[in-house]
């Protein structure tokens, strides 16, 4: 007997229906993703050129401090240590205040010990060019305006110190330390080969010593920094000093009282009484005052970090040099 043979099956793959709605929904959400980083690159761009200096200054940020009348007082504060990064914002404020015929005076709020030699001369320099074009400048001084800070306060036209302000510190110093002693105990002798004719390349370095030559030298470069502080206070404070220069160009401070009596300040007062000053020398009243801002960037609120941290200090090439470099300073060192 024949066995009859079971069905043959045929199985048939069957395609599921594709869902146009969910294929839109998806193409849609990557352009979007596309598009976003594409604005992230650019605003990264835009920013990390503006940071290295490829964009044009003139993107100051206007911000109202007190409204008052069309007429307008810029507020440029000197706060902090007198470095190169200051010498940049400050004279971008200053040349954005100058370009703007509605500032007709500025108020220098001083909060500074001072700094580099060449950064409170380059400020100084560019505030004397902005009275030279018709702007007036009072001074008004926080808790400290000392050396570097009193330097550039010498443009001003009249001097407010708050009743607690510490004025002074007229001078030069070339801070540093040396390491030669330390360097015989653990058996280290540096050396340093220069040019023959160079006999002074390494003074003031803190791996040789200081010898009375190298000493008698380098306090006579001093003495020239120093004169010309000297003459910078003679010309800003001319017949307002009551006494002679050489009592008040030795270095010490004076706390605001004793600075109103050597005639070093011009007034006791807050910084509304600067606001008033600089208007009446101005001609004009109720005046707006306004500040000048850098637009925050994309790139420092990416670098915003938090208050509480764990910093850490890292030893690199750039931080060893700037420790054992020589530095000329009018710096106010407490």
């Amino acid at each position: 007997m024949s066995q009859s043979q079971p069905p043959t099956v045929v199985y048939q793959s069957v395609a599921p229906k594709s869902n146009p709605f969910l294929k839109a929904l998806l193409i849609l959400v990557l352009l979007l993703s596309l598009a976003a980083n594409v604005v992230l690159l650019l605003a990264l761009a835009g920013t990390i050129s503006l940071k290295a200096g490829l964009m044009p200054s003139d993107r100051l940020e206007m911000k109202i401090v007190r409204h008052g009348s069309p007429d307008q007082i810029a507020l440029v504060r000197i706060s902090g240590l007198v470095d190169g990064s200051m010498v940049k914002s400050v004279t971008e404020q200053l040349r954005a205040i100058d370009r703007d015929t509605t500032i007709k005076a500025v108020v220098l709020r001083v909060d500074s010990p001072g700094g580099g030699v060449t950064d409170a001369d380059e400020i100084y320099h560019a505030l004397q060019k902005l009275r030279s074009d018709g702007k007036s400048i009072v001074v008004s001084m926080g808790a400290l305006d000392a050396s570097g800070g009193y330097y550039i306060s010498m443009a001003g036209q009249q001097l407010f110190a708050e009743p607690t302000s510490i004025v002074g510190s007229i001078g030069v110093m070339m801070p540093g330390f040396q390491v030669t002693g330390l360097m015989k105990k653990i058996g280290v002798k540096p050396e340093f080969l220069t040019s023959s004719a160079a006999v002074w390349k390494e003074a003031g370095s803190p791996f040789s010593d200081y010898t009375p030559a190298i000493k008698a030298y380098l306090v006579d470069m001093l003495n020239t920094d120093a004169a010309r502080f000297i003459n910078i206070v003679q010309t800003g404070r001319s017949t307002h000093l009551k006494v002679p220069i050489t009592q008040v160009a030795n270095g010490k401070i004076w706390a605001a009282p004793q600075a109103l009596k050597l005639g070093l300040v011009d007034h006791i007062g807050y910084l509304s009484a600067a606001y008033h000053a600089a208007a009446k020398l101005a001609g004009i009243y109720n005046p707006t005052v306004v500040e000048f801002h850098p637009p925050a960037s994309l790139l420092d609120l990416i670098n915003a970090q938090s208050a509480v941290g764990n910093p850490k200090m890292q030893l690199s090439p750039h931080l060893i040099y700037n420790l054992v470099k020589p530095r000329v300073e009018y710096l106010y060192i407490q």
